[in-house]
């Protein structure tokens, strides 16, 4: 074994250091650590250095001289601890810019703040919140991590802090200076929105993989469980619906149509008792129109969802209206969303589908009127009648049916199964009407429940004339009544101006003879598609004829 005082082969210097010489190399670490420890300090105070000058407190008039008394004056007068709640809701450094920009821009209260940084996706997402109001705004050049970190020196601020709007050279930090941090920060807050898109971007794709995996397996199993499969068809059946909402030819195609569009303007327009100075909540709100009328007809505030990113282009059309202030647009399925207001005096909506009731959006429409409307308060249009009327189209069915029996020269009739099995959406010629209307199925929006919208419902169809029955065609119309003085109503029928609802055609495989002023007796049931969550089911009986037919 060497001994303690060997030397070392390859050289002169002894194999252990000395103890002075340990002594000054421990001093000299130490001293090193100080410098860093003072480093720091100097990087603090450069932060604390920023923050001085003028500003202005995020809920009232008052102007405090930097932004550490700003923040304290926040949490001692409106209750409203920003650096303790930017951490309960896990905002990010763009988040934090977005959020000041929001309250700057939109004046939330105290209390709404907390609810929206409490929210899985607060109001402020969108990428318009980025542009400040006030490019000098010291609020944001705050760094939110820095200021966590340093949370109680951060609100009690020191002599020392009061004094640090001069610079060590006894200069006041300038405007040019100012914006010149703000610039870099948002750079580097746009630097770390990049990385988390690649990264969501990535976890996308990986969710692809899977969805369209799970669907393998299912598809691929053997006796696989029906349920698992009416589950799989709902989500995507929901995924493809809402999606269709994003195509701007469907809204342009729902505001060219004027019995629709101008029936629910009259209705809000001259009936402005019912909107000023309400609250109206907006369901299924599309491009926005319902929403901008509410506001014309005098609403206080509006509150406009939608699932569709269709929302998206609400925003900028309520912005370039300048009506952005009186609506928040809360994008997301109704039932699951946080709204900002608790309780609505109107509630608004286009929800229906063709033959009124499919897509199922009503369903939402009665959830919302449980959930958020006020006691005294009303949900429009109100009042629906759905309709049934015989019509007489040897046209219609030699294209739709009569075409399989020769098709160039081959016989196809199976084809035709398919062809009777569906609901056809189209204009019916008015022409070919040959009963009065009867009604199937009247629905009052303020007290019908969902499974109310699944019924039997037997039915007379009077002949205006001897005809070939060749379909039956379905149609609603719509009503704003309660409370109106100026009651607006429109229909969807065959007899009337054209709606882009059409009408729902159920075709015949054989015609019904009939005579004038005779009357057929008739009985439909209508319930939900078990696998088609938007879907519906009509089953009809006429003239011995039991019929089952599928709108989906």
């Amino acid at each position: 074994m060497a001994s303690c005082n060997s030397i070392d082969k390859d050289s002169d210097v002894p194999a252990l250091v000395s103890d002075s010489e340990s002594e000054l190399e421990k001093n000299n670490e130490e001293e090193d650590e100080c410098q860093w420890n003072d480093l720091g300090d100097e990087e603090d105070e450069e932060e604390m250095n920023m923050l001085h000058g003028n500003v202005s407190c995020l809920f009232c008039q008052c102007v405090e001289t930097s932004v550490y008394m700003l923040l304290t004056h926040c949490t001692q007068i409106h209750n409203f601890d920003l650096l303790e709640q930017c951490k309960k809701g896990s905002v990010d450094c763009i988040g934090y810019i977005k959020m000041i920009n929001f309250i700057r821009k939109e004046h939330p209260i105290p209390e709404d703040l907390k609810k929206y940084l409490s929210s899985k996706r607060p109001l402020w997402l969108s990428d318009d919140y980025m542009i400040p109001t006030d490019s000098n705004d010291l609020m944001l050049q705050l760094d939110i991590e820095w200021a966590q970190n340093h949370h109680q020196s951060v609100l009690e601020p020191t002599n020392h802090h009061e004094d640090c709007s001069q610079h060590a050279c006894g200069d006041t930090y300038s405007e040019s200076e100012a914006v010149s941090a703000l610039i870099e920060r948002v750079q580097k807050a746009e630097t770390q929105r990049d990385i988390y898109k690649d990264e969501l971007d990535r976890a996308l794709a990986d969710i692809e993989k899977l969805r369209i995996t799970g669907q393998n397996l299912v598809a691929s199993s053997k006796g696989e469980d029906e349920n698992v499969q009416i589950n799989g068809s709902q989500l995507n059946d929901e995924d493809g619906y809402f999606a269709s909402y994003s195509h701007h030819d469907i809204h342009m195609s729902m505001l060219k149509d004027k019995v629709r569009t101008e029936s629910y303007r009259d209705f809000m327009l001259t009936n402005p008792s019912l909107f000023k100075d309400k609250l109206i909540l907006d369901v299924g709100c599309g491009t926005g129109i319902l929403s901008m009328f509410a506001v014309k007809a005098g609403a206080k505030h509006v509150v406009a969802v939608d699932q569709s990113n269709i929302i998206y282009q609400a925003m900028d059309i309520a912005r370039e209206n300048n009506l952005h202030e009186k609506i928040t647009f809360v994008k997301g399925r109704l039932e699951e969303v946080n709204l900002p207001i608790e309780k609505f005096d109107v509630i608004i909506s286009e929800w229906m589908g063709y033959f009124l009731l499919f897509e199922a959006m009503l369903d939402s429409v009665l959830w919302a009127r449980d959930r958020y409307l006020k006691p005294e308060g009303c949900v429009y249009p109100d009042q629906f009648s759905m309709l049934v009327i015989g019509v007489t189209d040897t046209q219609m069915r030699n294209s739709k049916l009569d075409f399989w029996d020769d098709v160039y020269g081959f016989k196809m009739s199976c084809m035709k199964h398919s062809v009777v099995d569906e609901v056809h959406v189209r204009l019916v010629n008015k022409e070919t009407i040959v009963t009065e209307p009867a009604v199937i199925k009247t629905i009052d929006v303020m007290n019908c429940k969902v499974s109310d919208l699944d019924f039997t419902s037997t039915f007379t169809l009077k002949c205006q004339s001897d005809a070939e029955i060749t379909a039956l065609v379905g149609y609603f119309d719509t009503y704003f009544d309660k409370g109106c003085q100026n009651k607006v109503s429109f229909s969807t029928g065959p007899m009337v101006a054209p709606t882009h609802w059409e009408q729902a055609v159920m075709m015949l495989p054989k015609t019904v003879t009939a005579t004038k002023d005779s009357s057929i007796d008739c009985k439909i049931s209508y319930r939900k598609h078990p696998q088609d969550v938007r879907g519906i089911i009509i089953n009809l009986t006429i003239a011995g004829q039991k019929l089952k037919y599928s709108l989906s």
